[in-house]
Protein backbone atom coordinates (compact mmCIF):
# COMPACT_ATOMS: atom_id res chain seq x y z
CA UNK A 1 0.00 0.00 0.00
CA UNK A 2 1.48 3.50 -0.81
CA UNK A 3 1.45 5.82 2.44
CA UNK A 4 1.83 8.69 0.55
CA UNK A 5 -1.69 8.25 -1.23
CA UNK A 6 -3.77 10.67 1.04
CA UNK A 7 -7.20 8.99 3.30
CA UNK A 8 -10.08 9.45 1.46
CA UNK A 9 -12.04 12.65 2.96
CA UNK A 10 -15.48 12.42 4.57
CA UNK A 11 -16.86 14.05 1.65
CA UNK A 12 -15.26 11.35 -0.40
CA UNK A 13 -16.66 8.74 1.59
CA UNK A 14 -19.95 10.20 1.51
CA UNK A 15 -19.94 10.64 -2.03
CA UNK A 16 -18.55 7.30 -3.27
CA UNK A 17 -21.67 6.18 -1.21
CA UNK A 18 -24.48 7.70 -2.26
CA UNK A 19 -22.58 6.94 -5.56
CA UNK A 20 -23.89 2.81 -5.02
CA UNK A 21 -27.31 4.23 -4.67
CA UNK A 22 -27.92 3.54 -1.00
CA UNK A 23 -29.83 5.96 0.96
CA UNK A 24 -27.56 7.70 3.62
CA UNK A 25 -28.56 9.25 7.39
CA UNK A 26 -27.00 11.00 9.93
CA UNK A 27 -27.32 8.07 11.88
CA UNK A 28 -25.29 5.90 9.24
CA UNK A 29 -22.95 8.44 8.52
CA UNK A 30 -21.69 8.80 12.15
CA UNK A 31 -21.41 5.02 12.39
CA UNK A 32 -19.77 4.41 9.47
CA UNK A 33 -18.01 7.44 8.35
CA UNK A 34 -17.18 9.10 12.06
CA UNK A 35 -19.24 12.13 10.44
CA UNK A 36 -20.94 14.30 12.80
CA UNK A 37 -22.16 17.51 10.28
CA UNK A 38 -23.73 15.45 7.36
CA UNK A 39 -25.97 18.29 6.10
CA UNK A 40 -22.63 20.03 5.41
CA UNK A 41 -21.06 17.57 3.55
CA UNK A 42 -24.57 17.14 1.31
CA UNK A 43 -24.28 21.05 0.42
CA UNK A 44 -20.71 20.83 -0.25
CA UNK A 45 -21.69 17.60 -2.76
CA UNK A 46 -24.69 19.44 -4.06
CA UNK A 47 -22.46 22.94 -4.37
CA UNK A 48 -19.63 22.00 -5.28
CA UNK A 49 -19.88 18.44 -7.15
CA UNK A 50 -23.31 19.55 -8.32
CA UNK A 51 -24.43 16.47 -7.64
CA UNK A 52 -28.58 16.31 -7.60
CA UNK A 53 -29.28 14.48 -3.96
CA UNK A 54 -32.37 14.28 -2.61
CA UNK A 55 -33.40 14.69 1.02
CA UNK A 56 -36.48 12.58 2.20
CA UNK A 57 -37.83 14.45 5.65
CA UNK A 58 -41.13 11.88 5.60
CA UNK A 59 -39.34 9.55 8.81
CA UNK A 60 -38.86 12.54 10.88
CA UNK A 61 -34.95 12.74 9.88
CA UNK A 62 -33.42 13.41 6.72
CA UNK A 63 -32.49 10.50 4.49
CA UNK A 64 -30.66 11.41 1.16
CA UNK A 65 -30.01 9.25 -1.49
CA UNK A 66 -28.83 10.36 -4.84
CA UNK A 67 -31.49 11.21 -7.91
CA UNK A 68 -30.69 9.45 -10.69
CA UNK A 69 -32.50 10.48 -13.82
Amino acid sequence: ANMARKRKSQVEKVRDFLFTGKKLTAKTAISRFGVYRLAAIIYILRNTFNMNISTDNTKGYAVYSLTTS
